[in-house]
């Protein structure tokens, strides 16, 4: 890639990441014996599904809102009184608290997103939902959205380990499972709607505070597989030990292509899709950026903040 900065306006993450010895995510207990996270896996050529370990896309997105939140606070960027708290309802917290957001002459929906994308940088890039008192639903959808990280059928294993809690008393006796495999995962971002506001197809934050949040959204999601937050880190921290995969960005109105990494053909075939569709938009609309370790991941991540703007139009985007 060269030094010139270039306009995102979607990019896309397929890897294998490789995680031994976790519970990162568990559905629950059973008496004595933790639960985790299971899914079907339904693969062509083979009528009976595979049952494997995996960790939802919620737990996620919402362990790369918890580094966003770090990283917003530490850059000083704009937040809701709800997302200095790191409050579920960011915006919302404001709200139901009756602190000042809108002005009594603030009536229609296109003012009062508005004012929240403005006010509140983790509202704007993981999106809201609220309904004011008065009955009028404020909503906008997440600029990020994150796939269950899944285990790859004949690469990954679930095992239950007995452990005891030593106390005063007698010890109690209790089981965790706990899983090691190769796990896939895919996430997509909308960088365009970066401080959109749908009602009125404008931007309610100048290009400057839009680059800031773009750089705080690629970092979080850096952090997010460093390191991945969850269940029982306390004495099962996760070994990772390999990350491999593309990063997809695009630079015009062309979503960025996205194969899931459970197809092992999956980096030949989003290879051949770029060719297309620069073929079909014009070369340079779609840039791939390998990686085959997870410090190879960090230096493109590191390239994407140095060299990307936000993508920007006077144009009309589609109304959520």
């Amino acid at each position: 890639m060269t030094n010139k900065t270039f306009p995102i306006y979607s990019a896309s993450i397929s890897g294998l990441a490789a995680l031994q010895l976790h519970a990162l995510n568990n559905e629950g207990n059973e008496g004595n014996q933790s639960l985790t996270r299971r899914y079907y896996i339904v693969e062509k050529g083979d009528p009976e599904p595979k049952f494997v370990n995996g960790v939802s896309g919620d737990m996620l997105k919402h362990i790369q809102a918890e580094h966003l939140h770090r990283i917003a606070i530490e850059s000083g960027l704009s937040l809701s009184e709800g997302g200095k708290q790191f409050n579920p309802d960011r915006i919302g917290y404001d709200i139901d608290k009756n602190i000042k957001i809108f002005s009594d002459k603030d009536t229609d929906l296109t003012t009062k997103t508005a004012k929240v994308i403005q006010r509140c940088t983790i509202s704007d890039l993981e999106g809201f939902m609220v309904t004011e008192k008065k009955g009028q639903t404020l909503k906008r959808e997440s600029v990020i959205e994150f796939g269950a990280l899944v285990g790859v059928p004949s690469f990954v294993k679930t095992q239950s380990y007995f452990h005891a809690k030593y106390g005063t008393d007698n010890p109690t006796p209790y089981n965790v499972q706990i899983s090691s495999g190769l796990y896939a995962t895919v996430l997509n971002i909308e960088a365009f709607r970066i401080g959109y506001n749908p009602h009125n197809f404008s931007y309610a934050i100048d290009t400057s505070e839009r680059k800031k949040r773009l750089d705080a959204l690629l970092k979080s999601i850096l952090y997010t597989y460093l390191q991945p937050n969850g269940a029982k880190r306390n004495t099962n921290l996760p070994h990772p030990d390999h990350f491999e995969g593309v990063i997809t960005v695009t630079t015009r109105r062309c979503p960025a292509p996205m194969i899931s990494p459970l197809e092992e053909s999956y980096q030949r075939q989003i290879e051949s899709i770029a060719n297309t569709l620069n073929q079909l938009n014009g070369d340079g609309t779609v840039r791939l950026l390998p990686f085959e370790t997870m410090a190879e991941f960090a230096t493109q991540i590191q390239s994407l903040i140095a060299q990307s703007q936000p993508w920007d139009s006077n144009q009309a985007e589609a109304i959520e």
